[in-house]
C-alpha cells in the first residue's frame, strides 16, 4: 500500500512538474494621479502540451479608469524541464478618473476545466497635480510605452533587437519624449540603435505609435532571463513612462567549443597586417606596427580579438585598442582591431604569431574554425641596409649630406620649412633640386678646370713629381675636410620638444641617425654603433642600443609624457657626443 502511494505521488509530482499554468499580475506603480496613467500587466504561462486555455484572459473591471490595451503571445522551449511554453502577455494602460483608494481586480482564465486568477491590487490615486505643466496638459495622459524582440529564444551572447515603441491617443504627445534607456544589468549587454523608422502609425483603437527607441540586447547568461523595463522621460516634466519587462528563454552554447574560443557569436573575418604597408626593412631594435583585425556582424566587441603570442625573436607590447563597431538592426556590426608595438631581438626571417581564432554562428549552429594567422618579415642590421646599397647610391648620399653642410641660408631657410610642416611643399622641393643641381654643376665645373690646370702645370713643368689627384682621394680629402655638425640636429630637436611636436622631435632623431651611420661608413667604414665599439668602448656601445629601446618605444606608445622624451633627450646629447 505504501509503496502503491508513493509511485502515485510520483506519478503527480512529475505532472506538476512538466505540467503547469502560472497566472500573475502587476502595475508599475501603487501611487497614481488623476489624469495621470500607469501600467497594469497580466501574464499567463502554459508549461507542456496536455494543457489546453479554453478561455481567453478575462480582464477585471475598469470602470473607474480610461483604458487602453495591448498583447503579445509566443512560445519557447524551457532548456531545463525540455518543454514547452505558452505566454501571454497583456499591458494595460490605466487613467484613473478619479481620486481615492481604487482596486484593480482579478484577472481570469480557465485551463482544462480550472479557472485560475490573479491577487486584486490597490492603488492609491491622488489628485491631479494643480501646478500646471509647460503647455497646460499633462503629456502623459493616455500614453503608454510597450517592448518588444526579435527572438525569445536564443544563444548566449547572440544579439538580439529590442524595440520601444510608444501608444498615444494625441499625437502631439510624442515630441515630449526623450531618448529610451535601460537600468543598468549585469546579465546583459545593451546598446543603443542610432538610426531607425520614426514614422507615426494609425492603429484600430484610437492609438497611434510610434518607435522611440531601438536597442542590441546581448545575453550574457543563459536560462530563462527577463529583460529589465526601460524608462522613456519627458522632456521638461518629472515623469517618464516604463515599458514591459521581456522574458527570454537563453540557450547554452552547444558542447565541442574550440580551446580558444572566446564568447564571439555572429559571422566575422580575421586578419593580421602591417600598419605601414609600405616599410620595406625591419631593423633590429626598431620598433614598427601590426594590426590584428575582426570585422562582422555578431556580438563585436575587443574582449573577441586574438592575441599576438609571445616570441624570443621579438618583443611585443599591450595594444592600442580601435573599436568602429556601431549597432544595427542586424546587430553590432563593423570591425574591431588591436594596433601592437613589435620590436625585432634577431638577425634573420622572424615569425609573428596570433592566437586561434573561432566563433560561433548560431544560424548554421555549428563552431567555426578560423586557426591562427601570421606574418613573415626579415628583421636587418643597419650595416645590412648599407651595403645593400649600390654605389651610385652611396656617392648620392654622400654629396647631399656634404652640400647640407655647406652654409647656405637659403638651403637652410628651406630645410626648415620642410622640417617645420607635414604637408608636402613642392616649391621648396623643386627649389632644392634646383640648387642641388647647380651646386653639382658649379662642383663639375671648378673640377674638371682643376684637372686641366694639372695638366697644364704637368706640361710646363717635367720635373714636377706630385701625382694627380684622382675622384676617390678627392673625396677623401672632402670627407677629412668636413666635420659632423652634430649639434644642429640637437638644437632642432631640443627646439621641437619646447614645442611638445612629438613627430618632428623623432623625425629629427631619424634624420641624425640615418646621416651619422653615413657619415661613419664614408670616413670609417662601419655605421656609429661600432665607432662608439671601438673608439667610446662596450659600455657607450650598450647604452646606444639601450637607448634605440627606448625611443622606439616611446615614440609608437599612445602613453608618452614630455619628461620621458626630455630624459631620452639627454641620452641622445650624451651619446652622440662621442663622435
Amino acid at each position: 500500500m505504501i509503496k502503491k502511494s508513493l509511485y502515485i505521488l510520483s506519478i503527480l509530482a512529475s505532472y506538476f512538474s512538466f505540467a503547469q499554468v502560472n497566472l500573475y499580475s502587476e502595475v508599475n506603480t501603487k501611487e497614481a494621479r488623476v489624469n495621470n496613467p500607469f501600467v497594469f500587466t497580466v501574464v499567463l504561462e502554459i508549461f507542456g502540451e496536455d494543457l489546453i486555455q479554453e478561455t481567453p484572459i478575462k480582464l477585471p473591471d475598469f470602470s473607474k479608469f480610461d483604458y487602453a490595451v495591448s498583447s503579445e503571445q509566443s512560445t519557447f522551449i524551457d532548456p531545463v524541464k525540455k518543454i514547452r511554453i505558452n505566454q501571454i502577455v497583456c499591458q494595460i494602460s490605466l487613467d484613473p478618473k478619479e481620486a481615492g483608494n481604487l482596486r484593480v481586480g482579478s484577472a481570469l482564465v480557465k485551463v482544462n476545466g480550472k479557472i485560475y486568477k490573479t491577487e486584486p491590487i490597490d492603488i492609491n490615486v491622488k489628485e491631479a497635480d494643480k501646478k500646471p505643466l509647460a503647455s497646460n496638459t499633462n503629456p502623459a495622459k493616455n500614453m503608454y510605452v510597450n517592448m518588444q524582440v526579435s527572438d525569445r529564444d536564443v544563444y548566449k551572447n547572440e544579439p538580439i533587437i529590442g524595440v520601444i515603441k510608444a501608444y498615444s491617443k494625441n499625437i502631439a504627445g510624442f515630441r515630449h519624449l526623450e531618448p529610451a534607456r535601460f537600468e543598468p544589468a549585469k546579465n546583459f549587454a545593451i546598446r543603443s540603435i542610432a538610426n531607425f523608422d520614426e514614422s507615426i502609425e494609425e492603429s484600430d483603437n484610437d492609438f497611434s505609435s510610434q518607435v522611440v527607441a531601438m536597442f542590441v540586447i546581448v545575453p550574457k547568461v543563459a536560462g530563462i532571463m527577463e529583460i529589465p523595463h526601460a524608462e522613456v522621460p519627458f522632456r521638461n516634466h518629472k515623469s517618464e513612462l516604463i515599458s514591459n519587462k521581456v522574458k527570454i528563454n537563453v540557450r547554452k552554447l552547444p558542447d565541442g567549443a574550440p580551446i580558444h574560443y572566446k564568447n564571439a557569436v555572429g559571422k566575422y573575418d580575421f586578419k593580421v597586417d602591417f600598419v605601414d604597408k609600405g616599410k620595406e626593412n625591419f631593423e633590429i631594435n626598431k620598433a614598427f606596427n601590426i594590426s590584428v583585425k575582426v570585422s562582422g556582424t555578431g556580438n563585436l566587441s575587443p574582449s573577441i580579438l586574438p592575441k599576438i603570442l609571445p616570441s624570443p625573436e621579438y618583443e611585443v607590447f599591450e595594444p592600442k585598442i580601435i573599436n568602429n563597431s556601431i549597432p544595427t538592426s542586424e546587430g553590432i556590426e563593423g570591425e574591431v582591431q588591436a594596433q601592437y608595438v613589435i620590436i625585432p631581438k634577431k638577425r634573420g626571417d622572424i615569425k609573428i604569431v596570433t592566437e586561434d581564432f573561432s566563433f560561433f554562428d548560431p544560424k548554421e549552429e555549428k563552431y567555426v574554425e578560423v586557426g591562427q594567422k601570421f606574418l613573415m618579415l626579415k628583421a636587418v642590421t643597419p650595416q645590412d641596409i648599407a651595403n645593400s646599397k649600390s654605389t651610385l647610391q652611396k656617392v648620392n648620399e654622400y654629396t647631399n649630406n656634404v652640400l647640407d653642410k655647406v652654409d647656405s641660408q637659403v638651403i637652410s631657410t628651406e630645410k626648415l620649412k620642410i622640417n617645420e610642416h607635414k604637408s608636402v611643399n613642392w616649391s621648396g622641393i623643386l627649389g632644392n633640386m634646383v640648387i642641388v643641381f647647380l651646386g653639382g654643376s658649379v662642383l663639375i665645373y671648378f673640377f674638371r678646370k682643376y684637372r686641366e690646370n694639372k695638366r697644364l702645370e704637368e706640361a710646363k713643368a717635367k720635373d714636377r713629381k706630385k701625382p694627380i689627384i684622382n675622384i676617390e682621394e678627392t673625396e677623401a680629402l672632402l670627407r677629412k675636410k668636413v666635420d659632423f655638425d652634430t649639434n644642429s640636429y640637437l638644437g632642432y630637436m631640443g627646439k621641437m620638444l619646447e614645442q611638445d611636436n612629438r613627430s618632428q622631435f623623432f623625425e629629427g632623431f631619424e634624420s641624425l641617425r640615418s646621416d651619422v651611420d653615413q657619415y661613419c661608413l664614408n670616413l670609417y667604414s662601419s655605421d656609429f654603433a661600432g665607432y662608439l665599439r671601438s673608439k667610446s668602448g662596450s659600455s657607450f656601445y650598450e647604452k646606444y642600443n639601450t637607448m634605440l629601446t627606448k625611443i622606439s618605444i616611446e615614440k609608437y606608445s599612445p602613453f608618452s609624457s614630455k619628461e620621458k622624451l626630455q630624459d631620452i633627450f639627454r641620452e641622445i646629447e650624451e651619446v652622440y657626443k662621442q663622435l
